[in-house]
Order: C-alpha cells, then structure tokens, then sequence
C-alpha cells in the first residue's frame, strides 16, 4: 500500500511539473523569471582574475580603463588617419573601451575584433541601442519609440524588446547598451527627450523600463538606465547648452528619481548621468550632474546605494565644453564618482590629467582602484576575459529575423491611440472602395520616413491620391488640390514631428499648422497621425480625428494604418497628457 502511495506521489509531483513547464512555455515572461542570469555583484571581493589583472596594471593603466573613447565604424580603413588613431589608443593608451556610431553589422564585428586584438586588457564596447540596432546599424532591426513601448503597457514585450536588442547587440561585438530612457517626460515642450521615454507616468516609467532592463542583462548586455537624475522636465537640449531642474529635492524624489530607484532595486548595472544643473544639490554655477560630487557620489552611490558602473553623458557635448577644458573635466569625473568617463574631447589629456591629480595628492590611488576593479568585474561578467572575439563572417545573416521583426510589429499595433474621434468616422469601413486622400506634413527632413508611407498607401487604398507638403511647399500643394480635397470622402494627414538632436525644435511650423486649419475646414471625415511628438495635439486642437503613433518607424506606419482601416484594433493609451482633455491613460479602445 505504502508503494502504491509513494507511487501515486510520484506521478502527481511530474506531471505538476510538466504543467509548470507547458505553462512558462506559453509565457517567455514567467520562463525568464525562472532562469534569469546572476547579476554582478559590485560589492563582492575581486575574484582571482580580477585581482591578478588589477595588480599587474600600472597607475596610468588603470586610469586609462575609465576612459571610452568613440569611433564610426562604417568603412573602416586600415590605413586611414582614424584607424591609426584607435591603434595608439588601443596599444599606447590602453583605453577601456570605445562606443560606436554608424556602420553596418559587417563592420561592427570587424572592427570590435580588430580593436580587440589591439588591446592587452579586453574593451568595453558600447552603443546608443535604444530603439534597437538599426539606430545605428544599417541591417538591424528598429523597435517603435520607448513612447509607443508606454502606450502599449505589456511589460512581456517590453522584455522581449530588451532580450531581442541583447541578442543583436552581442553578434556584433556590444557590450553595453546606453539604455533605457528611465527619465520621466512631464515636460511637452522638453525639446531632447519626448517619445525617448516611456512616459509622464514614473510608475508607468519604472514598469517599462524595469522588463526592458531584465531583458538585456538576461541577454548578457549592460544596461543603462539614464539620464540621471531626470531629464524629462527640460527645455534646453544639452547638446547644445545646460538645462536647469528649477524645482526641489522632494519633488526630485517623488518623481524623477522613481524609475531610477526601481532599476537599482532590480539590479541595472549601470547609470548613465545628465549634464544638466540641479541647484538644489548642485549651487556652484555651471556644475552639471555629470561633474558633481554632490549628486554623483552623495546622491546616487551614498544615499541610494548604487554600486555598479556610473557613466557620463557624451563628454563632446556643449553642456560641458562649453564651461570646462577637458583636463578640468577629467578631475572633475573622477572627484564627482564617475567610473566611465564617456567621449572625452582627448583621451590622452584625460588620462594624464588624472594620473597628475593622484600623484600630486588630490586624488587617491584607492580611488582609480574603485573604478578600474568594477570595470574588470563587468569585462569578466561578460565573459571577455574567457573569449573577447567574434564571429564576423556572415553575421548579418542572424539580424533582423522574421521573428525579431514581428515582435516590432507587435509593439507597434498594440502602441496606436486613438485619443479623438469626433465624428465617430474610424475605423474606415470598406476603405478600399472610397476616395482618399493622404497627405504628408514634414519640416522637409531627409530623416522623415515619408517614403514608405507613399509606397504602402495601395496596400490599404486602392483609390487614394497621395500629396506631400512641407514647410516650402505646403501652399502650392494646398492651392492646387484644393478642389480636390473637398470632394473626397476621407482625408488622413500625416504628421511628421520628431526630436532632433541640436536642433533644439520639436513642433512643426506655423505655416503648416495653418495648412493642417485650412484642410480641416474643407472637410469633415478628416484623420491626423501624429508620427512623432504626441503633443501636436494643442496646435490644431479642433481636428475631429487624431491619432498617435510615436514614431515613423515602417512598423508604426503599417500600425497606424492598419488600425484606421479596421485591420487591428485601436488598444494603446495615452503614456502622456496633452490637453486638459486628453490626459494620461486615455485612448478610445475599438
């Protein structure tokens, strides 16, 4: 009986454990939640390795692993001026590390294992994944805007979107992705952040970020959480000058620092600091974060107990040379706690600058050791010391997979809102039968992805006229089709308005908002999509139809017209307010 018993228990006992794992299986998010990878833990001893390393280097080379320098690596030459430049940083300098920009996959992997083979001690390489690869990689995959990512709210796909950025990141030779966007936008008119971050919302902020977080060191790739301590309330571009948070370290705390805080409590293993002012813990003029004790050491290390890498912004940046040389900067970083010591404008100035301060006293040798030990943990953590090298034949081959491009679809249809429709026209019913008019509104930019949209507008209307109109054009194509217009049955305008770098502009102009007026008042089935800035919205408020789509990515655009012609559902929601109307968490679901 006892046998039959022991048995029965044992039956049972397997096929609950075969039901667990049918069940992860048809859930990656639980699955993970199982398995993740053991993080590093920064405040454990040295191991062997790391010991033996850190011992056999000199002061100099010890120092000069907190500096990352930056390279293009599209075409590289070997023979070229640059290519000789990254020889005597690798082999002379002995820098740690370097950030690419653009190139295509072929030459990301070339390239990192050059390097490499250059370097005693193995690089760091990091990029500006936050989208995906192909924000710098000309054949990767491109994931909809961290905005759409809020829209959506599914904190799986947020995973997946990091686990899947990982995976691409590491075929190509990257190690560190300066992501994600934890600052949280509550500013419309923050001319640098915008659809870069999740949301308004810091528990919103916290969700995203936090599954975007877990995928990419699930996938052994360093995460980033920036700009710390909070970027989303600014109107100044620090590309171009130093923004100023005019607000108190409570209101800091109760907000800017909630996404912040979450990604320390879940293990990110590197924060990336602002250059921006924050006078309430910063009152010496012109100080940015990046460069303040204050709130590098005393507010993130000390008082919120941060213990992995800490890494400037882009040190090239006119928020900081435009105040500081780059031998003032290099003490200045080293003084405020910084590890990684982003993009200096010289790396050998740098790394001398900061040997001088140590040998004459103001900076200690314990110090560098603090910084250069925890960057031989994260290079052993990441496997370098066991293999630095990369397969670089053929790698774009394993890129933007079938599987990686439908996840990016995924996101985007779930990201469309519909945040008014007045009129109660959408979807468009039968839309292949009607007249329609589609016309783009742009500033011009070559970046707008205005092209795809004219080349999929036959996929969703067979009989559509399509016109394009930008800043210079927009009457002419106004004046001419007027008539037109009038008499079609719907009309969809598509909105081009996007963050871009330095320009510090992130509205369109007054000429074509008065042209978006103007169409409005000929007819009365009339769409907006805004692909880009949300908060286009308060510039023609009168529309009957707007839509938000985040971005203007191929992806979004497929999304937002398979919403309007009722292929998908509307789903996403408001990650942002843009009127008194229109707040947070709206969006009519059908």
């Amino acid at each position: 009986m006892k046998l039959k018993i022991i048995f029965f228990i044992l039956i049972l006992s397997s096929a609950v454990f075969l039901l667990t794992l049918l069940n992860n299986n048809t859930n990656s998010y639980s699955t993970i939640e199982v398995s993740s990878q053991k993080q590093i833990d920064f405040k454990q001893p040295a191991s062997r390795i790391v010991s033996k390393k850190l011992n056999e280097m000199s002061l100099k080379e010890k120092i000069a692993q907190m500096v990352i320098s930056s390279t293009v690596p599209e075409n590289f030459n070997e023979d070229s001026n640059e290519f000789k430049k990254l020889e005597k940083l690798c082999s002379k300098n002995k820098v740690g590390g370097f950030i690419f920009f653009k190139g295509t996959t072929t030459d990301y992997a070339r390239l990192s294992n050059k390097l490499q083979g250059l370097s005693d001690i193995p690089l760091l390489i990091s990029s500006d994944f936050e989208r995906g690869i192909k924000m710098r990689v000309t054949d990767g995959v491109l994931f909809p805007n961290a905005m759409a990512i809020g829209a959506a709210d599914n904190p799986e796909l947020s995973y997946k979107i990091g686990l899947e950025i990982a995976r691409e990141t590491r075929l190509i030779g990257v190690h560190q992705n300066y992501s994600p966007v934890c600052d949280v936008n509550n500013n419309p008119n923050n001319p640098i952040i915008n659809v870069r971050s999740f949301g308004e919302d810091p528990k919103l902020v916290s969700r995203m970020s936090q599954s975007m977080i877990k995928g990419l060191q699930d996938g052994k790739v360093i995460a980033t959480a920036k700009h710390f301590p909070g970027h989303g309330d600014t109107e100044i571009d620090s590309h171009n000058d130093l923004p100023m948070l005019n607000f108190s370290m409570d209101r800091l705390s109760s907000i800017e620092l909630v996404p912040f805080r979450n990604a320390i409590e879940h293990n990110v293993m590197s924060v990336m600091i602002a250059h921006l002012s924050f006078p309430e813990l910063e009152s010496q003029a012109n100080i940015p974060a990046s460069l303040s004790p204050n709130i590098v050491q005393g507010l993130l290390i000390d008082k919120m107990g941060f213990q992995g890498l800490v890494v400037t912004d882009a040190l090239n940046m006119k928020g900081i040379t435009k105040y500081f040389s780059t031998a003032e900067v290099a003490v200045m970083c080293v003084n405020a706690g910084i590890d990684l010591i982003l993009m200096p404008l010289n790396e050998e100035t740098t790394i001398d600058a900061i040997e001088a301060a140590v040998l004459n006293g103001s900076i200690s040798a314990e110090r560098i050791d603090r910084s250069a030990e925890k960057i031989l943990k994260a290079k052993e953590w990441l496997g370098l010391f066991e293999n630095r090298m990369i397969q670089d034949a053929d790698v774009y081959k394993n890129i933007n997979t079938p599987e990686a491009s439908s996840l990016s679809q995924q996101i985007a249809d779930e990201s469309i809102t519909l945040v008014k429709d007045e009129n109660g026209v959408l979807p468009f019913r039968n839309a292949i039968g009607k007249s329609t008019a589609v016309i783009t509104i742009s500033e011009g930019g070559e970046q707008d992805n205005t092209a795809f949209l004219s080349s999929v507008i036959p996929d969703y209307f067979n009989s559509a006229v399509y016109f394009s109109a930008n800043t210079n054009s927009a009457d002419a194509m106004l004046e001419s089709n007027i008539e037109s217009l009038a008499n079609t049955e719907q009309v969809v305008i598509a909105v081009y308005a996007k963050v871009r770098y330095g320009t510090g502009k992130i509205s369109i102009s007054q000429k074509n908002i008065e042209i978006i007026n103007r169409i409005k008042g000929l007819n009365k089935n009339i769409v907006i999509i805004s692909f880009g800035n949300p908060y286009l919205l308060k510039e023609f408020p009168e529309v009957p139809a707007y839509i938000c789509a985040y971005g203007d990515s191929d992806v979004s655009i497929n999304a937002a017209l398979k919403a309007i012609t009722g292929a998908i559902k509307f789903k996403g929601k408001l990650p942002v307010s843009i009127t008194d109307q229109y707040k947070f968490g709206a969006g009519i679901l059908k």
